[in-house]
């Protein structure tokens, strides 16, 4: 095997496979009718299958990186930075309700990870923030926190 994305796609095709195996147990039912094992079975088939894209991908790639070279290019104080935030996103969740921490959320990824104009952080970030509660609230009904502000 040419690098080590082959070398761990072997890996992952393997845990694809005992995942899509092992769920079988628990009964598959149809597809009207889905069993306990249902979603783990496709669970696993998606990560066999991605991990194949992933071997047959790497084998046109031309030289070889070392896990070292993975890492030096990161912005490491951006992605402590969206840590710190997504941290105190789970802290200010309950207080300031789902869709104005969620609003903020979006709004600072959007402008820190790939910066946005303030016209499509503060757009994109409504709409996914709305989007969000929306699907979760409205339609699948989870109880969302609502926040000191009542929403």
């Amino acid at each position: 095997m040419k690098n080590n994305d082959q070398r761990s796609s072997v890996l992952w095709f393997a845990i694809g496979l005992a995942i899509a195996l092992y769920s079988k147990k628990y009964g598959l039912g149809t597809l009207s009718s889905p069993g306990p094992g249902f979603v783990p079975f496709l669970s696993g088939l998606a990560i066999a299958l991605l991990a194949l894209v992933v071997f047959f991908q790497q084998r046109h790639k031309k030289g070889k990186e070392s896990l070292k070279d993975l890492w030096v290019r990161k912005k490491w104080p951006t992605m402590l930075m969206v840590m710190a935030v997504l941290v105190l996103y789970t802290i200010f969740l309950k207080t300031f309700g789902f869709i104005l921490t969620t609003f903020l959320l979006i709004a600072f990824l959007y402008r820190t990870m790939e910066p946005l104009s303030w016209r499509k952080v503060l757009f994109g970030a409504v709409i996914t923030a709305l989007g969000s509660y929306a699907i979760f609230q409205l339609w699948l009904q989870a109880q969302l926190p609502e926040g000191i502000f009542g929403f």
